[in-house]
């Protein structure tokens, strides 16, 4: 039997998540190309596994800096500049977003091979 959705939710969790954006890290610095070029292609191919993947990660990083900044953030003192959470999880949401509308950008193709990896495409 065939299913239209695919469920990462109990598969994928912070550590994961946190693994596969030093591995992402780590390749760009050792310019293995072939690493961001597996998830940017999966991204201009909309692959609903990947989506699924940068949607899940996107949010549990908004957890964790939820849980670590929150109240800094929310706090009507706070300078604008901790009012803004964290460029990870800024840039693995606008990454999410532009694959979501179908228009992924090469600026975000390691936090799509990141987020393929997450998905078993590269190992």
């Amino acid at each position: 039997m065939a299913t239209n959705h695919v469920e990462l939710e109990n598969f994928l969790n912070i550590n994961l998540v946190e693994e596969a954006h030093r591995k992402a890290l780590l390749n760009q610095q050792r310019r293995n190309q072939s690493f961001a070029d597996t998830g940017y292609r999966a991204a201009v191919a909309r692959d609903p596994k990947l989506l699924k993947a940068l949607e899940v990660a996107a949010n549990l990083i908004d957890k964790m800096q939820e849980s670590q900044l929150g109240r800094t953030m929310r706090d009507p003192g706070a300078a604008y500049s901790h009012t803004k959470g964290t460029t990870e999880a800024q840039l693995w949401r606008e990454a999410y977003r532009l694959c979501d509308e179908g228009k992924p950008i090469r600026n975000f193709e390691w936090i799509y091979g990141a987020a393929a990896w997450l998905c078993g495409f590269n190992t």
